[in-house]
């Protein structure tokens, strides 16, 4: 998604958003285009503050029109929302279409799915979790409880059909949906609170989960990605134990069949922040550590094997002198350049994400999509998006990518 916005010296804002999908080296093709109409007065300086997030993904927590996407696995079709419920101007343009929809990759067969836009906002949330298969999505939505009233749930939605199923049915609020296998799906009620698993058949009641504990005060932390058989990553939360960087901290772990194996040791608060990846014999991993590679402890992603052994530094993105705590955990108010996201290509073994650091001296506005090899060669740009200029007349102009799906590799 691309989100672009222009505020004049009367702070009268313009914006508008489009969702675009680029396969391989081929030029992107445009979806969807939305406009909010003519300028707005902005008395919050939404434009500007977004501008300065320099966060793509941002988008969704400021309420603009495109909410959640999702990438089926094989890549064939993507889903997203689009609501004009939270936008924040006041006099927005209400949208003749809102709710969910598909489309091929190929940008032909767009078509809305039966059902409402969801009611609850995205906020982080940036992505729909789809079932390895790619016949079902997990979104959360409003709905009643055992006792008839609205609250936080689980609902699966099918991207052939757009039937939309209710699974839960509880109080308190529910979050961190996740696909174990095409037809388990875990979640947390509430945050940070027991993790429950359902059953997107939606026959058979939640079963909780026990905590697993480790030696230590660690506490798995169970918003991860299972398929089969196969190895996974996860972090561990070790509440009682004060990261270096503020909070608690963090460390990424290798789950193989009952046995978990300990990677990092490196005592912050942000290390796998936004997940980790299994793929050809090693684990990558954000984090911000300084391994004398990482003087201004930005956030870099870094490899290590299996095993725990060869850990080395993948990236080196360029520190660009704003406060770099808490490292990989963004936060709006202008942090060092960061990294939002990562994703792995099944088949070619790529890196892509999202960055707001410049590493090759063509980015210096605000975040870009980058692509590099797995051990961190072949790094390019795929976007050049104008991020936030000013024009000598205070006329500010934003355009920024994000957030950013893409597909991941098929099992169960």
């Amino acid at each position: 998604m691309v989100t672009e916005c222009t505020t004049d010296p009367l702070r009268r804002t313009s914006l508008k958003q489009k969702l675009l999908i680029r396969r391989g080296n081929c030029d992107p093709i445009t979806v969807k285009e939305l406009d909010a109409g003519p300028p707005q007065p902005d008395p919050s300086g939404l434009c500007r503050g977004y501008g300065e997030a320099r966060w793509g993904s941002a988008a969704q927590s400021f309420g603009l029109y495109f909410q959640r996407l999702a990438v089926l696995p094989d890549g064939s079709g993507v889903i997203f929302e689009v609501t004009s419920r939270w936008f924040p101007l006041p006099a927005v343009r209400r949208l003749p279409e809102e709710g969910f929809f598909f489309v091929r990759a190929d940008g032909r067969g767009l078509r809305r799915l039966a059902g409402p836009a969801s009611r609850v906002q995205a906020n982080d949330d940036e992505f729909f979790p789809v079932s390895p298969d790619g016949l079902s999505i997990a979104l959360t939505d409003l709905g009643p409880d055992r006792e008839g009233h609205d609250a936080h749930q689980i609902f699966r939605l099918d991207p052939r059909s757009g039937d939309r199923r209710q699974l839960t049915h509880h109080s308190d609020p529910v979050c961190c949906a996740n696909f174990l296998n095409s037809r388990t799906i875990l979640f947390h009620m509430p945050p940070g609170g027991p993790a429950f698993t359902v059953k997107t058949d939606g026959k058979r009641p939640e079963k909780e989960l026990p905590f697993l504990i480790l030696p230590g005060g660690g506490r798995v932390v169970s918003q991860f990605e299972v398929t089969g058989a196969r190895p996974g990553s996860l972090y561990v939360g070790f509440p009682d134990r004060p990261a270096v960087n503020g909070g608690s901290v963090s460390e990424v772990f290798l789950l193989d069949g009952k046995h978990l194996l300990q990677l990092s040791d490196f005592g912050r608060q942000d290390t796998d922040a936004f997940g980790s990846f299994v793929t050809r014999g090693r684990v990558l991993f954000p984090a911000s550590v300084n391994r004398g590679e990482n003087l201004h402890e930005i956030c870099q992603i870094f490899s290590v094997e299996m095993l725990g052994t060869h850990l080395r530094q993948v990236t080196h993105l360029p520190w660009d002198g704003r406060p770099s705590t808490p490292g990989c955990i963004f936060y709006v108010g202008g942090p060092a350049c960061n990294i939002s996201h990562l994703f792995l290509d099944p088949l070619t073994g790529a890196v892509l994400f999202p960055s707001s650091c410049d590493p090759l001296g063509a980015n210096p506005f605000g975040e870009q999509l980058f692509a590099m090899r797995l051990d961190g060669t072949g790094l390019r740009q795929l976007t050049n998006l104008r991020g936030m200029t000013t024009d000598p007349d205070g006329t500010i102009h934003v355009e920024l990518p994000g957030p950013a799906a893409y597909t991941f590799p098929r099992g169960d």
